[in-house]
């Protein structure tokens, strides 16, 4: 069952997000993409695929799938990075101005790669940090960090939850980091509406969701369905996937053993994806 449930020990010290399930996916897709740098955005979403299409002057057409590609790609990160938003632990100390954030992850190769790179924790100096903007986004606000040097990109982000919100500022505002002022309420709003951010959320799904098919289905007349289908498949895989770790089926563990049967559970499931896939289309084509 979805959920948002937070812990209170320690009220605007400590605190718990906790968006898990479908339900919860558009409030971590949504979070992932407002907290991400401006820059890294605009680099992402916008030149890169502009610059692969601009590739087809050189290349020709058929290049425009490049273009569907690299979109697939880019909704397979957002999918894959979001998924470390469903629960983080966070621990904010006035005292030596750190708010530290542990991420909980439930799936086992993606808990082992970022205990490898360390991105199960982190942790901020808020003596760097100059001020947060923060995004309504449900039962959670995303505050996005803004540093006082250009040098300092890391962590971009975090959670809280929305009613704690005014507690947790008053926190920061001890740390020296400016944070927007609220409007008295329960719970708390913001006087100002993050129309930038919003912007950022409506943009996304247009500029590598809607223009890429229009361009090149539409416009240069290139079957992209075929693209589309392997990126579907990717996604019935990971959503498998993640059922069979929420119900206990997927086997856990580092041993060769359990990679195997990971692996060999993936295999079999897009095996009986992409056998389902061609029945369909072969009823479609027989009617």
């Amino acid at each position: 069952m979805p959920s948002t449930d937070t812990t209170r020990a320690a009220p605007g010290q400590r605190w718990e997000t906790t968006l898990h399930g479908i339900r919860r996916l558009p409030h971590r897709t949504a979070a992932f993409i407002v907290t991400m740098h401006p820059a890294v955005w605009v680099g992402l979403f916008v030149a890169l695929p502009l610059a692969v299409l601009g590739s087809t002057t050189v290349f020709g057409s058929r290049a425009a799938v490049g273009y569907v590609i690299v979109c697939a790609c880019l909704w397979l990160m957002i999918w894959f990075s979001s998924a470390g938003l469903k629960t983080n632990r966070y621990r904010l100390t006035p005292e030596t101005r750190t708010l530290v954030i542990e991420s909980e992850f439930d799936d086992p190769e993606t808990e082992q790669f970022a205990a490898a790179t360390g991105a199960d924790e982190q942790t901020i100096d808020l003596t760097e940090v100059e001020s947060l903007q923060l995004i309504p986004l449900g039962p959670i606000v995303a505050a996005r960090v803004r540093y006082r040097s250009l040098a300092l990109t890391k962590p971009e982000g975090f959670l809280i939850p929305r009613g704690q919100l005014r507690e947790i500022a008053a926190n920061f505002r001890s740390c020296g980091v400016s944070v927007p002022d609220l409007v008295a309420g329960d719970p708390p709003t913001l006087q100002r509406r993050p129309l930038r951010a919003v912007s950022r959320i409506a943009a996304t799904p247009i500029l590598i969701g809607v223009l890429p098919v229009y361009i090149v289905q539409v416009r240069l007349d290139i079957d992209v369905w075929p693209f589309l289908f392997g990126f579907v498949l990717v996604t019935w895989v990971v959503i498998v996937r993640h059922l069979s770790v929420r119900f206990g089926i997927r086997p856990e563990g580092g041993r060769a053993r359990d990679w195997l049967l990971r692996w060999g559970i993936d295999l079999f499931v897009s095996a009986v994806g992409l056998v389902a896939a061609l029945g369909l289309l072969g009823l479609v084509e027989s009617m």
